[in-house]
């Protein structure tokens, strides 16, 4: 029977749902997302997949630990933190990260305060916490009137804009930023990523690439550099760039998710069984990677072990209807 292409349909909330026909069993599809999250990578861990359609949300990520200084090229093996840090450090550093004095305790029992700019980063850290983003916005412009060469502020202000779903006034504040720190990575995925959100994905695609050009050893760069390519339709490249991601942090489960479904796109399911094994190895309950696998292994013919991984990802999620369906309809061939 011959297949099927079906071409990946381009949703307005930027989420990309692959629907591949299979060839050997008429009818099941394969629901993933290699797009971007619904809601800011700073709220959930960088989560290109989201919530499927259909599907129970994923239980959100735990929040991520403070991000430690930016290390220099000549820094060593140390790799920084795959969870997003988050946008206002919990204490300013002497390196020029924070852009301030440090608040510890200093040698002989004094002390260094904040200043009033770096006050105001922690009353928007607290309101952004809480889920107050206008607030927030609102304090992270005073602080940055109150000290226009904080790099930190333009950073957050960037990450609050674009989550309050203005992407202009992201890309505003973080070209700002990258006026007073050209070399900070994190500026420039930032800024792509609000790029990413307007539509423009060939500017976005030289932000990335300025990031991973500059934090080496950072595996986010090249996976949204991956993203935009699928939705260039370029998802050779796309593999490539997942490939990349992967050479630098050989745990980063979402690149293995994310390359495996670029193999589905270019028909290569062994490849992708692969990736979707990898990413079980890394978390065993992941549903979308036992649900992908078994879509890996039914267009390979291997109709029991496709049967296997759907019955996991239900085992693990008994709502998720994409495996229910898929299960079914591979149960129904194989009793034939």
């Amino acid at each position: 029977m011959p297949r099927i292409a079906v071409r990946p349909a381009r949703l307005q909330s930027s989420c990309l749902i692959l629907a591949l026909a299979l060839g050997v069993i008429p009818g099941l599809l394969a629901f993933g997302q290699p797009g971007v999250p619904l809601d800011d990578p700073f709220a959930d861990e960088l989560n290109p997949f989201g919530p499927g359609s259909g599907e129970a949300a994923a239980p959100p990520a735990p929040p991520a630990p403070p991000a430690p200084p930016r290390p220099e090229p000549a820094a060593g093996p140390g790799r920084p933190q795959t969870q997003l840090p988050v946008p206002f450090p919990e204490a300013t550093t002497p390196d020029g990260a924070g852009g301030g004095r440090p608040s510890a305790a200093m040698p002989g029992g004094g002390s260094w305060e904040p200043s009033p700019a770096e006050g105001l980063l922690k009353e928007a850290e607290a309101l952004d916490k809480a889920g107050k983003l206008v607030e927030a916005k609102a304090k992270l412009q005073e602080a940055i009137t109150t000290d226009p060469k904080l790099p930190i502020a333009y950073l957050a202000l960037g990450v609050v804009s674009r989550r309050l779903g203005d992407f202009e006034g992201s890309v505003e504040a973080l070209s700002k930023g990258l006026l007073l720190d050209p070399m900070d990575p994190e500026m420039y995925l930032r800024r792509g990523i609000a790029w990413f959100h307007l539509g423009l994905y060939g500017i976005a695609l030289e932000d990335f690439q300025e990031a991973a050009g500059i934090a080496y050893d950072d595996p986010r760069p090249e996976l949204w550099l991956g993203l935009t390519l699928m939705e260039l339709d370029r998802p050779l490249e796309a593999i490539n760039a997942y490939a990349s991601s992967i050479r630098r942090d050989r745990t980063f489960m979402l690149a293995y998710l994310n390359r495996g479904l670029a193999y589905l796109v270019a028909d290569e399911p062994g490849k992708a069984e692969f990736d979707f094994d990898q990413a079980i190895r890394h978390d065993p309950d992941d549903v979308r990677a036992w649900f992908n696998r078994g879509v890996a292994l039914a267009r390979q013919g291997k109709l029991q072990e496709a049967i296997h991984s759907y019955e996991e990802a239900l085992r693990r999620n008994p709502q998720h209807a994409a495996s229910r369906t898929n299960l079914q309809a591979a149960q129904s061939r194989v009793g034939r």
